[in-house]
Formats: C-alpha cells, sequence, structure tokens
C-alpha cells in the first residue's frame, strides 16, 4: 500500500513542481561524479560516517532499504549521519519485504545490512543516469533528484540462482553550489 501511495505522490509531484533542469547525460555525469562516487564507496568499505557526512548537504540523506523513496522515508542530517557508529538509537527504517516486519535498528546496523553488504567497489556493471529496472519494485529515484545523477553499482548474481540474488546499490546526487551532494542511497534486490 505504501508503494502505491508513493508512487500517486511521485507522479503528483512530477506535475505539481516547476520543470527541473534536465540531468546530465550518461557520459557527463560519469565524468561528474566518478571521483565523488569512488570517496563515497570508500567511506562505506571503511565505515567512515564522518567521512560520508562530508558529502550530505543541507537537505540530508535519504537512505532506504528498497529502490523506492516515498515520503516516510528516513531522512539523515549531516550530524546524524556522522555520529551513525555511535548512535545506538534504534530507529523505523521501513518494512521487510516479503513478511513486513518492521526494520527496526540502530544506524550502523543498518548500514551493515542495506547499505554496504557487498563490496560495490568491485561492481560488475556502473551505470551513471541509466534508469533500469531490474527487479519488480517500483524504482523513482531518478523522479526524486530530477537534473540529479544517479549511479548504480550493480553486482550479478552469484549462485544457481542467477535472477534472484543480484544486488545494485544507487547512490543519488545533486549538484550544489559546492560541488556534489550526496542525497539519497537506495538499494535494489528481487523483492517478492
Amino acid at each position: 500500500m505504501t508503494r502505491i501511495a508513493a508512487l500517486l505522490l511521485s507522479g503528483f509531484l512530477a506535475f505539481a513542481q516547476p520543470a527541473a533542469a534536465a540531468s546530465p547525460a550518461p557520459e557527463e555525469a560519469r565524468r561528474a561524479a566518478q571521483g565523488a562516487v569512488a570517496e563515497v564507496l570508500d567511506a562505506l568499505a571503511r565505515r567512515d560516517f564522518e567521512a560520508l557526512a562530508r558529502f550530505v548537504g543541507k537537505e540530508g540523506l535519504a537512505v532506504s532499504p528498497y529502490v523506492m523513496l516515498h515520503d516516510g522515508t528516513v531522512r539523515l542530517s549531516r550530524a546524524e549521519v556522522a555520529g551513525c557508529a555511535r548512535d545506538e538509537r534504534v530507529r523505523h527504517w521501513g518494512e521487510l519485504d516479503g513478511t513486513g516486519n518492521p526494520i527496526e535498528t540502530s544506524c550502523s546496523r543498518y548500514f551493515d545490512e542495506f547499505v554496504w553488504n557487498a563490496d560495490y567497489r568491485q561492481a560488475d556493471e556502473v551505470l551513471y543516469n541509466e534508469p533500469r529496472r531490474r527487479g519488480n519494485d517500483i524504482n523513482n529515484n531518478h523522479d526524486f533528484a530530477p537534473g540529479g545523477i544517479v549511479v548504480e553499482l550493480h553486482i550479478r548474481g552469484r549462485s544457481g540462482l542467477m535472477e534472484l540474488d543480484w544486488k545494485s546499490l544507487r547512490l543519488i546526487f545533486r549538484k550544489g553550489e559546492q560541488g556534489l551532494f550526496l542525497i539519497a542511497i537506495t538499494r535494489d534486490v528481487w523483492t517478492i
């Protein structure tokens, strides 16, 4: 139900807002974001939340356990990202696919399970502003950041279940006066 409501809302917002600048073409997006992507991935791999926080702008960082972003998506401030490793507060991050059980855990554990659950520096495919629908969940990442850069780091399935154990991490950037800001992190996996 949440996904349907979010889809309707994102469609409404697309029409209710003034037209935004067009997103950069894939090659232009790659040139603009490649360095920032490498630094963000390095910060995630090292669990260096203070380094990660340097990429977060005033609007904060939206984090979603799945590819769809909606009004209920958790948004962390720059200070909250910087303190993630020390923050033991339990938050509600969303619901588990298939069961609907709540995802309730600390920031650090959330990032371990739903963000850095593979070494995305070794991705099989890296796409810059090239929307792909890989699973059956709605991917509204490009609508979330009109004029932004969406980077997908995709790891192909490794087991005999090639169609089911793939995963993607998406980093969503928006250009600001002082460079690129990371405004969202989503993951895409096979969902029921």
